[in-house]
Parts: C-alpha cells; sequence; structure tokens
C-alpha cells in the first residue's frame, strides 16, 4: 500500500518559512540547499513526513503543469512511497499516467550539491508524474525514511486496531 510520505511547498524565502514550522511545530531541519544559506529549500521532518520547503518562480524553476507557471506559492507536489516501484510505473504507464517534463533548463545536473537524501537512499529513484489536474506527484520506493533516519528518529504508523492491542 502506498503511503504519503513527502509534501513540497514553495515560498519566497525557505529560510524564514522552515524556521517558522520549527519553532511552532518542532518539525527537525533535515539539511539546506546550498548547505550554508538555503536560499533555494530548506528540508524538515516530523519523524514520519519528509517536507520541503522550497523556493521557486525564477525562469528556471520546475514549472507545477502544461500551461501553468511556477509563480505558485503554497502545495508544489506531495510524495508516495510505494512497495515495489516498478510495478507502480508500469501501471501508471498503462493507465496513460503522463510524467512530469524534466528539462535541465541548461542546468549541468552534476554541479548540484550533494544532499543527505542522496547519499541516504543510495540514489534510489525518484519517479515524477502528473495527476488528473496536471498536479505534480512523486512515486519512490525507498529515500525518504533513510533521508529523516540521518536527521532524526524515524517514526512508523501503526494501524488503530494493532495499536490497542
Amino acid at each position: 500500500m502506498a503511503r504519503i510520505k513527502h509534501i513540497a511547498l514553495v515560498t519566497d524565502d525557505p529560510v524564514k518559512t522552515a524556521e517558522f514550522y520549527k519553532q511552532h511545530f518542532g518539525l527537525t531541519e533535515l539539511y539546506r540547499r546550498p548547505s550554508k544559506t538555503g536560499e533555494n529549500g530548506v528540508w524538515l521532518s516530523d519523524g514520519y513526513i519528509y517536507f520541503a520547503v522550497l523556493k521557486y518562480g525564477d525562469a528556471d524553476a520546475p514549472k507545477l503543469g502544461p500551461g501553468q507557471t511556477s509563480e505558485l506559492r503554497g502545495i508544489h507536489h506531495i510524495g508516495f512511497q510505494v512497495d515495489d516501484l516498478d510495478a507502480t510505473a508500469k501501471e501508471l504507464q498503462a493507465a496513460g499516467v503522463k510524467k512530469v517534463p524534466m528539462a535541465m533548463h541548461g542546468h549541468d545536473h552534476a554541479e548540484r550539491e550533494a544532499t543527505p537524501m542522496q547519499a541516504a537512499s543510495g540514489g534510489a529513484l525518484n519517479l515524477k508524474y502528473l495527476g488528473p489536474d496536471a498536479v505534480h506527484f512523486d512515486v519512490r520506493q525507498k529515500g525518504w525514511d533513510e533521508a529523516i533516519s540521518v536527521g532524526m528518529p524515524r517514526f512508523e504508523l501503526t494501524p488503530v486496531k494493532d495499536a490497542a492491542e
């Protein structure tokens, strides 16, 4: 069964926004990009959800979907962790679900600063698709839990009936 494990929020000031969530809700900072300033993003967690606070809006920012801009502020996308990435990818392809166009806008992907997520996940794939309203969602089999574990204790969900026993 898939679980929502990731939420990405778009803001003009990732550091200020992240500080708000850390102060008022006790979230833990996992890392920043760039690591010295966090001006492009700050990654947080509550021990279960991998919460990215990102800055988008310039010409190179990924668009939200066909005909959309990257000027939105708020939730950009969510991510589902699945048991079998290959089977899920095949199911989505068979259903005609479109992948997010991922042009790198002339940037050399190798020049980007490595993150704890990449190291902790062993380079696990993160597939990106467009939902029914062209809203972006991620699918991965591993990576979010591993990245959370690098920065804090990680929590698992327990079904209510199991928790009562």
